[in-house]
C-alpha cells in the first residue's frame, strides 16, 4: 500500500502540468563530438572550464547519458565512469571505490573495508560519515531526476576540497534552471521489474522571473532480493535468518526479502541578480532501510541499516566572494537490533573563498570550518557503557587555503596549485595538503599534463572516542574486553604523481590517457594489547584493545584509457583501467608484542603487528583490470538503443572473523570471480512528452556475488515510463 501511495503521489504531481516542451532536457542528444569535448566541468579546478582543458584527471557524466543508459540509481550510474570500481552487494546497494585501495588493511572488520577515502558531495556539500568514514549512498536525499551531471575527479584532492578527498571526489551537480518564465517544468519517472523492484521519482519547477526559480522533487525506491545469508560460524549459506547459527539475530531481519526501501524529498530555490551575484538554497529530507554489508554483527556479513536525516544548504556568490554553509542532522542505526549501534549525528560545514585576478594570475584565499557531532546517549546508557561511544563527541576542523593559477605563452602553458592547512581538535596539530599541476597545449588537438599532490583523511569519531565494554561470562570465567579510541593517531596520508595526455585524434575521435603512482600510509586498526587474569571463582579476564596506527604502506601503479567515438547516430565511449597494488610491512597479526596470545597459539613476541616489516605482498582485493563502455545508437527521434557493459577481473577479499587476534586461521577469504555485465535499454518516444522503455541488467545472467558472500544477482528486467511535462 505504501509503495502504491508514493508512486501515485509522484505521478499525480507531474500530471498536473501536462505539455512540457522538453527541448531543455534533450540538450545533449544531438551534440557533436566537438561539443561533447567542450562540456563544462566545475569540480576539477573548482571553476567552470572545458573538460578537455582541465589539468586534473576528471570525467563528466551528463543526465542525458544516464537516462539513455537506463541506470536505476546514482550508484549504478557510476559504472559509466572511468576509474570507478562498483560492486553490488544486494539489489541497489553498492560498494564503490575510486582506483581501488579497498579492503585495506586486509583481514580487518567490515567497517574498515568501506571506502573512506573518496569525498562525495552534492553541489559541493560534503556527504560523508564521520563516525568511521565513507558515504552511506542510500542516504542521499536526491535521485536521478534531480541530477544535471556527475563529475568525478580522480586522485588526491584535499587541497581543493578538504580532508577525505584522498582518492578523489564525486560531485553530484543538481539541476538549477526550472525553465522559461511562466512555464512549469515537470518530470516523472516510474519503473517496475524483477525482484519486486519499484522506482519512482518526480520533480516540478517554475521560473517565476528571469532571476528567480524554484523546484521541488520527490523519490521512492523499493527493491527486493532472493533470501540468502552466509553463516560466518559454519561457512554455509542458508535461505532464512532463522537458520543462522545464532538465531537470536532473526529479529534483526524483519524483512529478509527486502534489500532497500528509501525515500527523499527536496526543494531548490535559485536567485540570480546578474553574472556577479547569485544565491542557491537547497533543503530536504530522507529515510532509508537497507540490507548490505555495513558493520560487524559477528554472524553474517549482511546487516539491516536504517537512517533518516534532514539538511539545508545555502550558497552565495557576490562578485569575487563565494560562500557556502550547510547543515545536516539525523539518526542512524548501522545494525538494527544490536545493542550500542544507534546514534544521532549532525555536521556543520562553512566555506568562504575570495578570488583576486591580476592579468594572467588568479589567487583564491579561503577559510573553512567543520563540526561533526555524534551522540549515542539518547539511546544507550553511558554509565553502563552500552553504546559504541557511550558519550557525546565531536570533531572540529579549521582550515586556511589558497589556490592559484597562472597562464603563460599565449595560454599554451597553464600552472595551477593549491595549498591547504587543516587543524583538528584531535590530534591537535596542523596537516598540510597540496596539489600542483601543469598543462602544455601545443595545439587545440593535444594536451599534456602532470600532477603532484598530497592529501590527508580527517580523524573519525570511532577512532578517537570508541568506548566499548564487551562481556562474555560463564560459571568459571568472567571475560571483559575493553575497546578504546586514540586521540593521537597519525592521519591517513596519500601522495600521488600523475601524467596525462588528451588528444582529438580526429574530428570524431577523442582519447584520454592517464598513468599514476600513489603511495598511502598511516592506516589504523584495532590492536589487541595486554590481557590481565585475576584468579578466583570465577576467574576474571580483562583484555585491552586500542585503535593504533599500523606499519603498513600501500603503493599503487595504474593507467586508465578512455575513448570517445561518434559516427552519425552512433556513439561509443569505451574505458579500461589497469593497476597493481603492493602492501609493504604488513602483518596479519593484530596484536602488540606484549599483548594477549594470538588465536593460533603462537608467541605474540614474534607474531605481532610488526612481524611484517620488510615484507612485500600483492594486494588481491582490488581488480587488476576493470572498465566498461557506453554504446548508444539513436535510430531517429523516437527510438534509441543503449548497451553499457562493465567488467572486472577476479579479486580476493579477506575479513577478520569475529576475533581480535588474527592470523589466517581466523581470517575468512572470499574470491570474487571475474565478471562481465551487459546492461541495455531500449526506449520509444511517441511524443516529446512520453518515453516508454525496457531495461535489462546483467543480460548474460552471471550469477556470482560481487562482494564478501553477498547476494548473487542474476538477470533483471524492468519496464517503465518517463514523462516530460509542462504548464498549461
Amino acid at each position: 500500500m505504501k509503495k502504491i501511495f508514493y508512486s501515485a503521489l509522484l505521478l499525480s504531481i507531474s500530471f498536473s502540468a501536462w505539455a512540457q516542451d522538453n527541448a531543455a532536457s534533450n540538450q545533449y542528444i544531438n551534440m557533436s563530438l566537438e561539443e561533447l569535448m567542450n562540456v563544462q566541468v566545475e569540480s576539477a579546478s573548482k571553476k567552470s572550464e572545458n573538460l578537455f582543458d582541465t589539468p586534473f584527471s576528471a570525467s563528466v557524466l551528463t543526465k542525458e547519458e544516464i537516462r539513455k543508459a537506463g541506470a536505476t540509481s546514482i550508484m549504478e550510474a557510476l559504472r559509466l565512469v572511468p576509474g570507478v570500481i562498483v560492486r553490488e552487494q544486494s539489489n541497489g546497494n553498492y560498494d564503490i571505490h575510486l582506483r581501488g585501495l579497498d579492503n585495506v588493511p586486509p583481514s580487518s572488520f567490515f567497517m574498515n573495508s568501506i571506502n573512506s577515502t573518496t569525498l562525495v558531495m552534492i553541489d559541493n556539500r560534503p556527504v560523508y560519515n564521520y563516525l568511521q568514514g565513507g558515504t552511506y549512498w542510500e542516504t542521499l536525499p536526491i535521485d536521478l531526476n534531480d541530477v544535471e551531471k556527475i563529475e568525478v575527479v580522480r586522485g588526491p584532492a584535499a587541497a581543493m576540497y578538504g580532508p577525505n578527498a584522498v582518492s578523489g571526489v564525486i560531485n553530484i551537480i543538481t539541476q538549477k534552471n526550472a525553465g522559461n518564465i511562466k512555464n512549469v517544468q515537470a518530470v516523472a519517472n516510474a519503473q517496475y521489474g524483477s525482484l519486486n523492484t519499484l522506482i519512482a521519482n518526480s520533480s516540478i519547477g517554475h521560473q517565476f522571473t528571469n532571476k528567480l526559480s524554484a523546484t521541488i522533487s520527490g523519490n521512492y525506491q523499493s527493491r527486493g532480493r532472493d533470501v540468502s545469508y552466509y553463516d560466518l560460524k559454519t561457512n554455509q549459506t542458508v535461505d532464512s535468518p532463522s537458520k543462522l547459527t545464532h538465531n537470536t539475530i532473526t529479529p534483526l531481519f524483519a524483512k529478509p526479502d527486502r534489500s532497500m526501501e528509501k525515500y527523499g524529498a527536496n526543494a531548490f530555490i535559485n536567485y540570480k541578480e546578474n553574472n556577479n551575484i547569485r544565491f542557491d538554497l537547497a533543503a530536504g529530507l530522507q529515510g532509508s532501510e537497507v540490507q548490505k554489508v555495513s558493520a560487524e554483527n559477528t554472524v553474517t556479513p549482511m546487516s539491516v541499516m536504517r537512517s533518516n536525516s534532514t539538511y539545508a544548504d545555502l550558497k552565495g556568490v557576490i562578485y569575487g566572494l563565494t560562500s557556502q554553509v550547510s547543515y545536516i542532522s539525523g539518526e542512524q542505526d548501522p545494525i538494527i537490533g544490536q545493542r550500542g549501534s544507534k546514534y544521532a549525528f549532525s555536521a556543520l560545514d562553512a566555506a568562504f573563498e575570495y578570488e583576486v585576478k591580476l592579468k594572467h594570475l588568479s589567487i583564491k584565499p579561503g577559510y573553512s570550518y567543520r563540526k561533526a557531532l555524534y551522540d549515542d546517549t539518547k539511546f544507550w546508557s553511558a554509565e553502563n557503557s552500552e553504546g559504541v561511544l557511550s558519550g557525546r563527541y565531536y570533531i572540529t576542523t579549521h582550515a586556511a587555503s589558497v589556490r592559484t593559477e597562472y597562464n603563460l605563452f599565449q595560454d599554451k602553458v597553464r600552472l595551477a596549485g593549491a595549498l591547504r592547512m587543516d587543524k583538528f581538535n584531535y590530534p591537535d596539530k596542523w596537516y598540510l595538503s597540496y596539489q600542483l599541476a601543469g598543462t602544455f597545449k601545443p595545439s587545440d588537438s593535444h594536451l599534456f599534463r602532470v600532477v603532484y599532490s598530497r592529501a590527508f583523511r580527517s580523524p573519525f569519531i570511532y577512532d578517537n572516542y570508541i568506548n566499548l565494554a564487551l562481556q562474555a561470562n560463564s560459571e568459571q570465567v568472567h571475560s571483559t574486553t575493553l575497546v578504546t579510541g586514540n586521540k593521537n593517531l597519525q592521519q591517513l596520508q596519500s601522495d600521488m604523481v600523475e601524467l596525462g595526455y588528451r588528444s582529438k585524434l580526429a574530428s570524431n575521435l577523442q582519447l584520454d590517457l592517464e598513468t599514476y603512482y600513489i603511495q598511502t600510509s598511516n592506516y589504523t586498526n584495532l590492536i589487541v594489547g595486554q590481557r590481565q587474569i585475576q584468579p578466583g571463582a570465577p576467574v576474571q579476564v580483562t583484555t585491552y584493545i586500542n585503535v593504533q596506527n599500523i606499519p603498513l604502506t600501500v603503493n599503487q601503479w595504474g593507467t586508465t584509457l578512455s575513448l570517445n567515438y561518434v559516427h552519425k547516430q552512433l556513439q561509443i565511449k569505451p574505458f579500461v583501467s589497469w593497476q597493481k597494488t603492493l602492501l609493504y610491512d604488513y602483518s596479519y597479526y593484530n596484536n602488540t608484542a606484549d599483548g594477549a596470545q594470538t588465536s593460533d597459539g603462537s608467541d605474540p613476541a614474534t607474531n605481532n603487528i610488526n612481524s611484517g616489516i620488510g615484507t612485500t605482498k600483492t594486494h588481491k582485493a582490488t581488480p587488476s583490470v576493470y572498465g566498461g563502455a557506453f554504446i548508444n545508437y539513436q535510430f531517429n527521434t523516437k527510438f534509441n538503443l543503449n548497451i553499457n557493459p562493465y567488467f572486472f577481473t577476479n579479486q580476493t577479499l579477506s575479513h577478520q572473523n569475529a576475533s581480535y587476534t588474527v592470523k589466517s586461521t581466523a581470517v575468512d577469504t572470499y574470491k570474487v570471480d571475474a565478471k562481465v555485465f551487459v546492461n541495455a535499454k531500449f526506449s520509444y518516444s511517441p511524443s516529446k512528452v512520453v518515453t516508454i522503455f525496457v531495461t535489462g541488467r546483467n543480460l548474460l545472467n552471471k550469477r556470482s556475488a560481487e562482494y564478501f558472500h553477498t547476494d548473487a544477482i542474476g538477470s533483471m528486467y524492468l519496464g517503465g515510463i518517463n514523462l516530460n511535462l509542462g504548464s498549461l
